[in-house]
């Protein structure tokens, strides 16, 4: 599934270490703990993008081999969870099928759900999340690129809006990501992300933030979630490298995770590691990704949390993971 946005993967690309000023308040602090104990194994996510040159674009059977292969050493990491952003070209049934193979969830996917300009058939999108058992759907990506006023940007919120409904009376719920480009565009002193914000219910449409991107934009998390409260329930984690800003494996950069992580106060639903990859460059390793960023939220210290550590949950989970520690791709 080549979606429009591919994850925004050029202009995401180029916009790597294009943004420097980053809130200090963001990384202050280190990894120190915060006083709590790891986030629940069935709140930590991966999104597959991290995997997206291992497994390819080109659907048919040696990316849907390419697919069990991660799918079978996710499992053996410890997730339970997965975000698609594609399905290889398998039917929702075919691909729902190879997930309940490996003891897998996918509670949230991506998958481009249109604009006003390119509206998707989101009935057929809703109906394929009921199999695939998926909950929480959006695009990768706003498209940035076909959003160039002020107006373009409200008529989009009132798009999502309106695909946010349906899939609440569905019972599902539209989320949104994020860029570095909702807080960089600025309209009559709005954020584009403050126009997503103002112009969509917080019945129907929920955020997704990616730490990452927001603190490559220059903002502080821990300010968004003050300001947007629990219109926030979903991360997606991933670290930042202070020399240069290029991403960089969970717990190896400098945000600092157990401050915002604490200043959620228990809103977020789902953890989702997530490293974009770096196309062409051969000394990334997708799998040591998935591995490292799965043990750093397993084991990262933080306040305010709301979790019942004692239901067989987190670390009581671990025990069972097949392969545990055999070799890495």
């Amino acid at each position: 599934m080549k979606q429009s946005f591919i994850r925004g993967v050029v202009a995401a690309t180029l916009a790597v270490g294009a943004s420097v000023g980053v809130a200090d308040t963001a990384m202050a602090g280190g990894k120190q703990g915060h006083g709590g104990r790891g986030v629940p194994t069935q709140q930590i996510n991966v999104q597959l993008w991290t995997f997206a040159e291992y497994i390819g674009f080109e659907p048919g059977p040696a990316a849907v081999q390419r697919t069990e292969e991660v799918f079978a050493k996710l499992r053996s990491y410890g997730y339970r969870n997965v975000e698609p952003f594609s399905t290889s070209g398998l039917s929702a049934q075919e691909y729902r099928a190879l997930l309940d193979k490996y003891g897998l969830k996918a509670p949230g996917r991506h998958v481009d759900v249109g604009h006003p300009a390119a509206p998707q058939n989101v009935d057929q999108i809703i109906a394929d999340n009921k199999i695939l058992g998926v909950k929480y759907f959006g695009s990768g990506g706003t498209p940035n690129d076909d959003l160039e006023t002020e107006a373009d940007w409200v008529a989009y919120a009132k798009y999502l809006d309106e695909v946010g409904e349906k899939a609440r009376r569905a019972g599902q719920t539209l989320i949104v990501h994020n860029h570095n480009w909702e807080f960089e565009r600025v309209f009559n002193g709005r954020t584009a992300y403050e126009i997503l914000a103002a112009n969509t219910s917080k019945k129907n449409v929920a955020f997704q933030l990616d730490l990452y991107w927001a603190v490559q934009a220059g903002q502080d998390p821990v300010a968004l979630l003050q300001r947007y409260g629990k219109r926030i329930q979903f991360f997606h984690v991933k670290d930042r490298r202070a020399s240069d800003g290029r991403i960089e494996i969970v717990g190896r950069g400098h945000i600092d995770f157990p401050r915002i992580f604490a200043a959620s106060k228990g809103q977020i639903r789902y953890y989702t590691v997530e490293h974009d990859p770096r196309f062409g460059d051969a000394t990334f390793n997708p799998f040591e990704a998935a591995e490292v960023g799965f043990d750093y939220l397993d084991s990262v210290t933080f306040a305010g949390k709301r979790h019942d550590r004692g239901r067989g949950h987190g670390h009581g989970d671990r025990d069972d993971r097949p392969g545990r520690g055999r070799g890495r791709h």
